[in-house]
C-alpha cells in the first residue's frame, strides 16, 4: 500500500499558505523525486507526509490509517526522515549518530556497522560530527536512515535534498542506496533539485508550482519534460544524453545586449 496524502494544505503561523489541496503517493519500491521552485513547499510537504508537523487541511494515510493515530515505536518500524542538515545537541561521534536509527527498535550493532560501512563512514565513525563537512554529515544521516530501515521493506524513506552538499562520488553511493533500497520495497521520496539526477534515477516525481500545488506527477518520462520545468520554473529547458544517460538543464540564452 503506498503512502497517501491527501487534500494536504499548510500555513505557518502569520504567513501565507505554503501547499494548497496537495494530493500524492509515495510508492512501495519505487523513487519519487519531489521537484519545484523555491518557495514551492517542497521541504514542507516531505515533513507533513513524515508526520513530523500535522496539515491544516487533508491527512497523510499509511496502510489505509492516518498516520496521526501511530505512535513513535510504529512510525520508527515504517518511516524514516531525513533532513537536509543534520542538528545536533552534543558533538556526538559518527557511530553513536547511526545508531539512533535504532533507538525505538531492537538494539541491532551489526545493523548500525553495515550503515557505516555502506555509505563509506569506517574511517570517520570515532569522529566527533562537528568536525565533519556539509557533505559527510548527510552520508551519517543517510547511514541512520539506512540502520533504521535495516530488516524492513514495508517502509518509506522521506529525505530532504539528502546529497545536495555530497561531492560526484558519494552523490552517486547515495543515488545507487536509494535505488537498492526501492528494489526491496522500500518506497523513497527525495526533495530533489538536481534534475538530470533525478532524470537517471527516480521513477516518478512530483512537480509543485510556485503557490504549493501539484503541477504534474507521474512517471519521470512524462513528467520532467521541458514544457512542464518550463512552466514552474518559468524558464526554458533542453533535453538530451551524455554516454546514454539523461540530462535535462535549463537553456542558455545569449544576451544581445
Amino acid at each position: 500500500m503506498p503512502l497517501i496524502g491527501t487534500n494536504l494544505s499548510f500555513a505557518y503561523p502569520k504567513g501565507p499558505k505554503v501547499l494548497d489541496a496537495v494530493s500524492c503517493s509515495i510508492e512501495p519500491g519505487t523513487i519519487t523525486a519531489i521537484v519545484g521552485p523555491n518557495g514551492a513547499g517542497k521541504s514542507t510537504l516531505i515533513r507533513l507526509l513524515a508526520g513530523l508537523v500535522s496539515p491544516d487541511d487533508g491527512q497523510v494515510q499509511i496502510d489505509q490509517k492516518n498516520l496521526a493515530i501511530l505512535n513513535g515505536s510504529q512510525r520508527a518500524s515504517r518511516l524514516v526522515y531525513i533532513a537536509q542538515r543534520s542538528s545536533l545537541a552534543f558533538d556526538f561521534d559518527v557511530r553513536l549518530v547511526v545508531s539512533f536509527g535504532r533507538l525505538a527498535l531492537p538494539k541491532d550493532p551489526a545493523a548500525v556497522e553495515r550503515a557505516i560501512e555502506r555509505f563509506g563512514l569506517t574511517e570517520l565513525a570515532s569522529k566527533p560530527m562537528g568536525t565533519l563537512s556539509v557533505g559527510q554529515q548527510q552520508r551519517v544521516s543517510l547511514a541512520r536512515g539506512w540502520a533504521q530501515l535495516d530488516g524492513h521493506d514495508n517502509a518509506y524513506l522521506l529525505a530532504d535534498e539528502p546529497t545536495s552538499a555530497m561531492d560526484p562520488k558519494h552523490q552517486l553511493q547515495a543515488m545507487h542506496g536509494f535505488q537498492e533500497l526501492a528494489s526491496g520495497g522500500v518506497g523513497v521520496a527525495l526533495v530533489a533539485h538536481d534534475l538530470s539526477l533525478s532524470t537517471q534515477f527516480a521513477d516518478r516525481a512530483i512537480v509543485l508550482d510556485r503557490q504549493g500545488a501539484v503541477h504534474a506527477q507521474g512517471a519521470v518520462g512524462d513528467v520532467l519534460t521541458p514544457r512542464v520545468l518550463g512552466e514552474v520554473f518559468d524558464t526554458p529547458f533542453v533535453t538530451g544524453e551524455i554516454q546514454g544517460l539523461p540530462v535535462i538543464i535549463p537553456q542558455t540564452i545569449r544576451s544581445t545586449t
